[in-house]
């Protein structure tokens, strides 16, 4: 008996890698909350988004695990296989990142200071705008699928691309204003502090770099 994520990928193998970038999206947002939650010290709010974070990344790791499992091999998929997996394990990373950053916050008790805070403030926009055109791009490719792959068609998926790229740049800006602000005013804050300041803004990095791989995937997908 077919399972229903398997008949889901027999309609187009990109639509549950779109729910598993819906959940990735939702970690973003939560990200973004949990961040702001912790500027107002906030605590217990924070809490309460550490533990959908932790439960929203369970739910994107169980769904990995099945579409992995009831993937077809062979010549049965409208895209290479591997292709395919690739996008999901880079998508599966926005994840990893999130709970990096997430879980020092919440169980430390970390708060931004104030020099620092209204730059982040600006980064989890911007990182939230990225991950939300990724999505959108991925959509795209899958109404391709589905419907037929026409020239017109084509070229508005390429400027969704384009426009994934930009945002990708102004993530990459954003994160290197971070750094150089902490670089200035890491004497102010406790060693620890300063240690975890700087694996965070590694981590929001790593995540805007993922979403541009994310890109990068599509546009070898819509190549294939």
């Amino acid at each position: 008996m077919t399972s229903p994520l398997g008949k889901l990928i027999g309609r187009s193998p990109i639509r549950p890698i779109q729910e598993h970038m819906q959940l990735a999206q939702e970690t973003v947002q939560l990200l973004c909350e949990l961040l702001a939650a912790s500027a107002d010290q906030d605590w217990t709010r924070v809490a309460e988004i550490h533990s959908v974070i932790d439960s929203t990344t369970a739910d994107a790791r169980k769904l990995l695990r099945e579409i992995r499992q009831h993937l077809p091999r062979g010549l049965l998929l409208a895209m290479p296989r591997p292709d395919l997996l690739e996008l999901l394990d880079i998508q599966n990373r926005i994840t990893v990142c999130v709970h990096d950053i997430a879980r020092p916050v919440a169980l430390r008790g970390m708060q931004f200071p104030p020099q620092l805070q209204t730059i982040l403030d600006k980064h989890c926009s911007l990182l939230a705008a990225t991950v939300g055109q990724a999505l959108t791009s991925i959509r795209e490719l899958d109404e391709l699928i589905t419907e037929g792959f026409g020239k017109r068609e084509r070229k508005i998926m390429e400027k969704m691309l384009n426009s994934l790229e930009r945002q990708v740049r102004r993530c990459d800006a954003q994160q290197q204003r971070l750094v150089r602000q902490l670089c200035k005013t890491e004497d102010s804050f406790p060693v620890l502090d300063a240690v975890f300041y700087y694996q965070i803004a590694a981590s929001l990095a790593q995540l805007a770099d993922a979403c541009g791989e994310v890109g990068e995937q599509l546009e070898l997908l819509l190549a294939s």
